[in-house]
């Protein structure tokens, strides 16, 4: 057998992707020479023939030494049943079943031999080695449990399913509503102190219930590095589990009101005039806003050191109980934050854990544990620092669910982490630092994508019976009506490039997404949290065939909808969909009509002037595409003429048109960006920069005050509502 069939023989053991459709529809082969980087970062050796074979065998077997599985997903929907595999020759007359419930309730059954079906078998060293399927009860309740078979094996987690995640009961009914995505660092108002905060998304929530809204849609609120704040981008954070704090505002805090030397601090003529300067900037100014904020959240922390956490009180009691209820992942969250802190004041550049010294690398060491005992109290800050995140958050859901927001808030999962941040450090051995998650090559990007982010490594994470992942999606659901999956094809596939090399080098590596979803569902029902998948691009059969059994909701992005002349009729748009115009790695509205978003791709080299010569004929193509549709559904703006050889400058009426063919659609969920209603012309982020682009950091253009208080605003909002509603 030549190297190439061996590595093709390992790949397809773990999960390697041999061809995968492209963007039009071929199948594309993935060479072998691209498979041995991912099979490097996933820690197997493929430096020799004998090292590949020694590898196969490994894995051949590893599942047949196994006598049942580390974690079983079952679903409500299909048979409830477990694999094993034990030797034929020892196979009992008997199974004794111990199913142990999540809240304590005890289980057991027996099952006759003959009552178990042979799936497969194989010869394992000098045993032969049986599979066999073994049917559990029928009537186990969803949740989190643990099975024991007597004399065999004690260490399954079962985990069932529902059918279908969850729906507010007018959505199953078919019922359509609207509502509004935001960046919210890009949020300009009166109160805020240079940045979106959670008080202005409080405000938001109230006025958009007002106006007639079931839902406000953010970016990412992930945790990012509190001492590093120009590391901004909301799709790499250091930790999915956790939250920014730079979104909390000081002044809601209950003890800002309480500390007399916080009011002072903050009464000072400098502070204010700092403070009014961050909130004039056009762009987030994130260094300014982070010396302000933490200046004020230090003594904040201080007085409630002193006052409440010596007291023992009821505000005390609730941090305690936030901090065990998060556990040890929320301590090592903080003691990651701490030693940020700490070879961040010895070295600025320092930008992540491979950065420290190499007894520092890991969260297990005994420096680490020193650390931590004797810097305690810093530690705790981090801790307290996500408890204020969590309240401010939690009471804007809070204010949904009040003023009968169908939805209220829903938040952004971002498709994966830094590599230098608290969860590759908190979980190393989970994450395959070798490598980056992307895109394939295609037709718009021939050199194809690399994120720079470290996938989850599927062999490791089923290992860790989930537990990780479980997590994350339990504490981005908690407090909110719904949640938004980026990249929801990561569920089955994800594009590993190796580090160092373009993505044209990568291949597909699978996960398994049936388990995957299962918790999905599972964590969905139990938070009543509906949930949206990003399956723009090209979507696997796979995807296509899964999320819409599980009610997991689709994503369509209204520009891109093009079909020659014209844009699809509303009547053809997929019903469980949340239907956008735009989003956050598309230029605004006014922009994309206006082609600022060609001119800024000319500027910065990404297109040569042929190509954006030929991209402005096809924009004109779309704009009168976008023309002729209005014409056929009756919302064409007055003094337009679709026969006019070129198309109409843009204008609000033509913004307001385009959004009522969205709220016309037959998707149950419009969501609408706020950008767009303010006429706004540059991209919040451009694909594919760093350092050439502002990403990240472009603000609103009004006041939220001065927004919802303008009568055109109310009227347009009204008019979607009357869409939705027809």
């Amino acid at each position: 057998m030549s190297d190439n069939q061996l590595i093709n023989q390992l790949a397809g053991l773990c999960g390697i992707s041999s061809e995968y459709l492209d963007s039009e529809g071929l199948p594309v082969t993935i060479a072998p020479e691209n498979k041995i980087p991912p099979l490097e970062a996933m820690g197997f050796n493929v430096s020799s023939k004998e090292s590949i074979k020694k590898a196969i065998k490994q894995k051949s077997d590893e599942k047949w030494n196994q006598s049942i599985p580390a974690v079983v997903v079952l679903h409500q929907n299909k048979p409830f049943a477990i694999e094993i595999r034990l030797p034929e020759k020892k196979l009992p007359e008997q199974f004794e079943i111990t199913v142990t419930l999540e809240y304590g309730e005890i289980r057991m059954f027996k099952r006759d031999l003959n009552e178990l079906t042979v799936v497969e078998s194989a010869k394992v060293g000098k045993n032969n080695k049986v599979c066999l399927s073994l049917p559990l009860p029928a009537d186990l309740p969803l949740g989190y449990h643990h099975l024991n078979i007597e004399g065999i094996a004690s260490a399954c987690s079962l985990i069932v399913a529902p059918e279908t995640c969850y729906e507010p009961e007018a959505l199953m009914s078919g019922g359509k509503i609207w509502g509004s995505g935001i960046q919210l660092y890009s949020v300009r108002s009166e109160n805020n102190w240079g940045m979106g905060d959670y008080r202005d998304l409080n405000d938001m929530v109230s006025q958009l219930a007002d106006n007639g809204a079931d839902f406000v849609g953010l970016n990412p609120v992930h945790a990012l590095y509190a001492d590093n704040p120009l590391h901004c981008s909301p799709y790499s954070p250091s930790s999915r589990t956790y939250s920014n704090v730079l979104y909390i505002n000081p002044e809601l805090v209950p003890e800002f009101s309480e500390c007399e030397l916080t009011r002072q601090l903050f009464a000072k003529d400098d502070f204010q005039m700092h403070l009014a300067e961050a909130r004039q900037q056009d762009y987030v100014d994130y260094e300014t806003v982070a010396t302000l904020k933490f200046e004020v959240l230090e003594t904040l922390y201080d007085y409630f050191c002193k006052v409440h956490l010596k007291q023992n009180t009821e505000r005390a009691n609730a941090f305690h109980a936030f901090c065990q209820d998060n556990g040890e992942s929320l301590r090592q969250f903080a003691t990651f934050d701490a030693l940020f802190e700490h070879f961040r004041k010895q070295d600025i550049m320092s930008w992540g854990w491979p950065c420290w010294p190499e007894a520092y690398q890991t969260p297990d060491t005994k420096e680490v544990k020193a650390f931590v005992k004797k810097n305690e109290k810093r530690i705790r800050y981090f801790e307290f620092l996500q408890w204020l995140a969590s309240e401010q958050f939690a009471a804007a859901q809070k204010t949904a669910t009040e003023k009968g927001m169908m939805v209220g808030v829903y938040r952004d999962l971002a498709v994966g982490v830094d590599r230098g941040g608290a969860d590759t450090w908190s979980n190393p051995s989970l994450y395959c630092l070798d490598a980056s998650t992307g895109a394939p090559p295609d037709a718009l990007g021939p050199q194809g994508q690399n994120w720079g982010l470290p996938p989850f490594n599927p062999l490791v994470l089923q290992e860790q019976r989930y537990e990780p992942f479980i997590r994350m999606i339990r504490n981005n659901m908690r407090d909110c009506g719904a949640l938004r999956i980026d990249h929801a094809m990561g569920l089955f596939r994800l594009w590993w490039c190796p580090n160092g090399k373009s993505a044209a080098y990568g291949a597909y590596v699978h996960y398994p997404l049936q388990d995957l979803l299962g918790i999905i569902k599972l964590e969905s029902r139990r938070l009543n949290c509906l949930v949206f998948g990003e399956d723009l691009g090209t979507v696997p059969k796979e995807i296509e065939a899964a999320l819409p059994p599980a009610r997991l909701y689709s994503s369509l992005n209204g520009i891109h909808l093009q079909e020659g002349d014209r844009y699809p009729m509303p009547s053809s748009f997929k019903p469980r969909a949340m239907a956008n115009l735009t989003c956050h790695d598309t230029p605004p509205l006014r922009g994309w009509w206006e082609e600022k978003d060609l001119d800024l791709a000319n500027t910065l080299g990404i297109f040569d002037d042929e190509r954006t010569h030929q991209e402005r004929l096809d924009r004109e193509y779309t704009r009168k595409a976008v023309i002729n549709t209005l014409a056929m559904i009756g919302e064409l703006p007055s003094g337009i003429n679709p026969y006019d050889e070129k198309s109409p400058g843009f204008s609000r009426e033509l913004m307001e048109r385009f959004t009522y063919y969205l709220a016309l659609a037959e998707s149950q969920i419009t969501n609408v960006q706020l950008e767009d209603c303010m006429m706004i012309d540059t991209s919040v982020n451009v694909p594919g920069t760093s350092e050439e682009y502002p990403n990240w950091r472009r603000r609103l253009t009004v006041n939220l005050g001065e927004f919802f208080s303008d009568q055109e605003n109310r009227r347009f909002f009204h008019n979607i509502s009357q869409c939705r509603q027809a």
